[in-house]
């Protein structure tokens, strides 16, 4: 099934599974993250991981496609003190500009297409975070049900080859609902 904008905005309004808490893999690696400089948050929901970003000093762009969370972003970082650039754009028709960004984020959206155009939206140096499910996901009850939507074994180091792998993982962690079966990149843009 694919989602729509307005699926998703009826999800955001009923708060079905939307964690406020920001990523573990960023949280837990924020010594890979650059000092300072601009980020961007691909499909970035509610703003959970962008929020973060901005309370460490990021000048910080998310984009999602529905704007019922682009709009409870806002609201946060306003109740926060926070700002977070929080644009409602639909990411099949969304263009990256290049040399842009020293940080980018993807959490739970698979667009292959998108692989190149985020390398190349990179600064020399910038550095790419990206976590999404993989087919074994579909032994758990939540999560994509289409393979369209799953990482095969190994795909995600080969989308990002370009990028110097600083870290790489594949297997089952502990999510918010229960096991969820990731694949996990940090890479480096190289100068």
């Amino acid at each position: 099934m694919t989602y729509t904008a307005k699926d998703w905005d009826e999800r955001y309004r009923e708060g079905r599974g939307m964690p406020d808490e920001p990523s573990a893999l960023l949280v837990q690696n924020q010594t890979l993250l650059p000092m300072r400089g601009r980020a961007l948050d691909l499909a970035m929901g509610s703003g959970r991981n962008a929020l973060y970003l901005a309370s460490l000093g990021f000048q910080v762009t998310g984009v999602d496609a529905s704007s019922v969370a682009v709009a409870l972003c806002r609201e946060k970082a306003a109740s926060l003190g926070l700002v977070v650039e929080a644009i409602v754009g639909d990411l099949e028709d969304y263009r990256l500009p290049k040399d842009e960004y020293d940080l980018i984020l993807d959490f739970h959206y698979l667009q292959r297409s998108l692989a190149g155009p985020i390398v190349r939206a990179l600064r020399q140096g910038g550095v790419l975070f990206f976590e999404t499910f993989t087919i074994d996901q579909l032994q758990f009850d939540y999560g994509p049900k289409d393979p369209a939507f799953l990482l095969r074994p190994g795909e995600l180091r080969e989308l990002f080859a370009g990028l110097e792998t600083v870290l790489y993982f594949e297997g089952v962690i502990a999510g918010d609902r229960g096991p969820k079966a990731v694949a996990q990149l940090i890479g480096r843009r190289k100068t």
